[in-house]
């Protein structure tokens, strides 16, 4: 593999280049990389890499004076400009020192760099004696997973001794000391819409970014390592050899975690929660350490995102008061629901702030229950199809505290109330398929059946459906089957196993329990409870719905 060195003094351009690169399609990887030129000029005497990838504006060493001390050495060693539109005439300065091209920052597209990093390797494979390096037996990316592995088996599994982490430690090179330990337990908020932003399905190249953001952090304060424990929380180890007060201690833990969050929001526009531990010596107390980051890092629930967690804290309920204070205050809905529906809302909006610290899970199944509630009686007292249609569940699941699913409630209360002003303009053909399925919703219906009663073909009716309903025809009718599964459920005379049958599903409970919970957000048997008892064990209102 040919050497790639990265000379950038913008971190943010520094790991954007060197994580969204796929190299070694070029047959190139990333060996090191510095923020300013005497980092780099220092290196480059040492290791001799292939390619120098490097900016022109840098602190302590420019890019042109790196370039010239380079090429007085080699002749050989390609190099690569990184520059920005108003440095243009500079770059084409630096290409009479022998550079091989440039990139655009920020400007630059995917195919332009690729073009540029090909020739460049067609130049190292033209060198007489020029080869690329061996793959070194451990790379970057494996010495992280190692790395990974021992941590995680060292705090969770009790798998490895004080005594053997320590020596891992040394052999690793760790910025680790067993004196005053502390752990800082890193969540990234809203982690499912950062992944849908980046297009990330599996989170590799935010986990890259995360780690090589953590990395440029820790390097700068020159203590500890931050390694992955779950999909999106990162331990973040701190040792603190060279400072006694646990005022010392505690500022120089702001500054780092100030730091992490200000890159976070730079690079990724988002927040990261910390939970964090207190202070102890040994690598014997890092397990309890991570316990009690762990432990304090459940109070994100209640106070919401981008904020940091001590154990024994009280939670800030401030953000959970606001979204209730504004659903209660939303009048254009209250005149909408029925008096009966009317004092449920108001009833579950007295549960809210009555047990706002309660438990996780009883909260999480009343925001689904809220949402259900006003979704259910809006549609039956006005068969409005915007608000059958009209669905939070996904985006609720992605909420991992209760200041963010109340605030996504309260939007769609208030999307439900203007969708009310105006209904769906619906041609006849929809009209009468939609009539159909309410009338025979519980047989054995499909979308031969519907086109056949309203005489179009499967084929342009389910275009319909798409166009005037902005849903396929299969999902309209399990929508309203499931509402009808509702009622059942409510009326409490059938087992939920035996109503698939009941609404026109197949017999096989799976599936339907499944259909629904994508609908409502519960399962078939925590909707009963919740919309017979609210909590589970007590009403909400003082009354049956």
């Amino acid at each position: 593999m040919y050497k790639v060195m990265i000379v950038e003094d913008e971190m943010l351009v520094r790991i954007g280049l060197k994580n969204s690169v796929d190299w070694s399609k070029f047959g190139m990887e990333v060996a090191s990389d510095f923020p300013d030129g005497q980092a780099a000029w220092n290196h480059y005497q040492q290791e001799k890499p292939d390619l120098i990838i490097t900016d022109l504006s840098m602190p302590k060493m420019d890019g042109m004076t790196l370039i010239g001390h380079v090429r007085k050495a080699d002749r050989d060693t390609r190099i690569v400009v990184l520059s920005c539109l108003e440095e243009f005439e500079l770059a084409r300065k630096a290409l009479s020192l022998g550079v091989s091209g440039y990139i655009l920052k920020l400007t630059m597209t995917e195919q332009e760099i690729e073009s540029v990093l090909n020739a460049v390797r067609r130049e190292l494979e033209e060198l007489p004696g020029r080869q690329p390096a061996a793959r070194a037996e451990t790379s970057p990316s494996d010495r992280e997973l190692i790395k990974e592995k021992m941590f995680k088996d060292f705090l969770f599994y009790n798998i490895f001794s004080a005594e053997e982490f320590g020596r891992f430690a040394v052999k690793s090179n760790l910025r680790l000391s067993p004196v005053r330990l502390r752990v800082c337990l890193a969540e990234v908020d809203r982690y499912d819409r950062l992944k849908n932003k980046f297009r990330d399905e599996h989170g590799h190249l935010i986990k890259m970014t995360l780690l090589n953001l953590f990395e440029e952090v820790l390097s700068a304060h020159k203590r500890g390592e931050a390694v992955q424990v779950g999909e999106k929380q990162y331990a973040l180890v701190l040792h603190f050899e060279d400072l006694v007060s646990e005022q010392a201690i505690a500022r120089e833990t702001e500054a780092i975690l100030d730091r992490v969050q200000e890159v976070i929001r730079l690079y990724f526009n988002g927040s990261v929660s910390f939970g964090v531990s207190g202070t102890a010596a040994g690598y014997e107390s890092l397990p309890g350490l991570y316990a009690e980051a762990h432990q304090a890092l459940g109070g994100k629930f209640l106070s919401g995102p981008g904020r940091r967690h001590r154990e024994g804290e009280a939670p800030n309920l401030a953000g959970v008061r606001e979204k209730i204070a504004r659903i209660r205050g939303y009048e254009k809905i209250r005149t909408l629901l029925t008096p009966i529906a009317l004092r449920e809302y108001d009833g579950m909006l007295d549960y809210f702030e009555r047990e706002a610290a309660g438990d996780r899970r009883t909260l999480e199944l009343m925001t689904f229950r809220f949402v259900q509630a006003v979704g259910t009686s809006l549609y039956d007292s006005g068969h409005n199809e915007r608000t059958l249609l009209h669905s939070i569940t996904e985006n609720l699941e992605q909420c991992d505290n209760l200041p963010d699913m109340l605030d996504q409630a309260a939007r769609y209360i208030e999307e439900l109330a203007s969708q009310e002003a105006g209904r769906l303009q619906m041609s006849d053909e929809i009209q009468r398929a939609l009539a159909y399925i309410k009338r025979n919703y519980a047989e054995n219906i499909g979308l031969q059946t519907v086109a056949d009663h309203v005489g179009l073909s499967p084929g342009y009716l389910s275009n319909l459906f798409k166009k005037e309903l902005q849903t396929p025809f299969v999902d309209y009718l399990n929508r309203y089957r499931i509402e009808r599964a509702k009622e059942l459920l409510m009326q409490g005379k059938l087992k939920p196993s035996d109503i698939p049958a009941e609404v026109g599903f197949s017999p096989e409970y799976t599936y339907f329990s499944k259909v629904f919970k994508k609908v409502t957000g519960l399962n078939p048997n925590e909707y009963r409870r919740q919309m017979l008892t609210g909590s589970g064990s007590a009403s909400v209102s003082g009354e049956r719905p």
